[in-house]
């Protein structure tokens, strides 16, 4: 007869990878409930925060623990960061009340250069916006029907190169009639 451990470890082999990962998350799961009940005080009447004071009080306990209440009149309220914290920082241009801000740029007007290929387009033909692949799928036989089937009518020659040969009739116009 085999040990338990043995079938146990058997029967959890033949399980999927994802099965064992959820085999494996139920015993995290469970311990972290546990420490989830040791840590707020054990179930058993009124929760305890790591400093040890109460999870839950009245607002009168609160105000004492907290150190609120009636203050000198002359006090001034205390740094709202750490003890020894460093001083804020200011930037240089902030002691300069006097300087005004740049004036706006314009806009630029040129188009912005691409690497031919860069982003699998061939902007050579149609607008810049239009993007016909740098490279056909294989089993592409006939470019312009694959286009045509995809949307794309006649693209106008606009890169100066005919890369693909889609302009046959060398009239400046990809895919067009007589090509």
């Amino acid at each position: 007869m085999s040990r338990w451990y043995t079938a146990a470890a058997g029967w959890v082999r033949g399980r999927s990878r994802r099965e064992r990962i959820g085999l494996a998350a139920v015993p995290l799961l469970l311990v972290l409930v546990v420490v989830g009940v040791l840590v707020a005080g054990g179930g058993g009447g009124a929760g305890r925060w790591l400093a040890g004071s109460p999870a839950t009080s009245s607002s009168d306990d609160t105000a004492e623990l907290s150190g609120a209440g009636e203050k000198p009149a002359d006090s001034e309220p205390g740094p709202t960061g750490p003890t020894g914290a460093p001083p804020p920082y200011v930037h240089e241009f902030a002691e300069q009340p006097d300087a005004k801000p740049n004036p706006a740029q314009p806009s630029p007007t040129g188009g912005v250069r691409i690497a031919e290929g860069t982003d699998g387009c061939d902007h050579a033909y149609g607008d810049r916006d239009v993007c016909v692949p740098w490279r056909f799928p294989s089993d592409v036989t006939d470019k312009c029907g694959w286009l045509k089937e995809r949307g794309f009518e006649s693209l106008e020659i606009t890169g100066g190169r005919d890369r693909h040969g889609l302009d046959r009739n060398r009239d400046g116009t990809a895919c067009g009639s007589g090509d």
